[in-house]
């Protein structure tokens, strides 16, 4: 089995299996960290360590608010699917309606053509009364006439005959 250099007392690699070793090999590592690190850099980083924790505390806080609110549109959105299968069951009614209404409509242009064409029927019979009419007036003038002349015919008779016997 291969152990990393810090694990155990076994040794790893030739030559370095003691643990003075180790703990050398340990110092010579902090001693690189502090030389990178730079004076006031450990200070830096756990400032920035602390930054980071609490942006992520915030950024818990607010996938937690989302969470909500992802709870509250799935709610919103089942509403509304709700709401919108029943206007379409609305409309699938309405639409049913309006093509029988078209139906209905197209029934009564027909019957209004229909009415049109009787309306210029009577009219034309209108029309040959009003003739008729005129032709009657004409006739009774005329009549009137002849009764007017008839009349003074029979007075002239009746002037003429002699007295009635008493």
């Amino acid at each position: 089995m291969r152990h990393g250099i810090l694990s155990g007392d076994t040794a790893t690699v030739a030559g370095m299996a003691t643990t003075e070793d180790r703990v050398g090999m340990l110092e010579m590592r902090v001693k690189t960290l502090e030389t990178w690190a730079g004076p006031g850099q450990a200070e830096a980083l756990a400032e920035g360590h602390r930054a980071i924790r609490a942006d992520l505390g915030n950024l818990r806080a607010d996938v937690g608010n989302l969470r909500i609110d992802v709870g509250k549109l799935r709610v919103d959105m089942a509403r509304v699917q709700k709401t919108q299968e029943r206007h379409s069951r609305l409309l699938g009614r309405l639409t049913s309606d309006v093509d029988i209404l078209q139906g209905d409509v197209a029934g009564l242009k027909g019957d209004v053509a229909g009415l049109k064409g009787d309306v210029a029927g009577l009219r034309a019979d209108v029309e040959v009364l009003k003739a008729d009419v005129a032709g009657l007036k004409a006739d009774v003038a005329e009549l009137r006439s002849d009764m007017a002349e008839v009349k003074g015919t029979l007075q002239e008779i009746l002037r003429r005959l002699p007295p009635p016997a008493g």
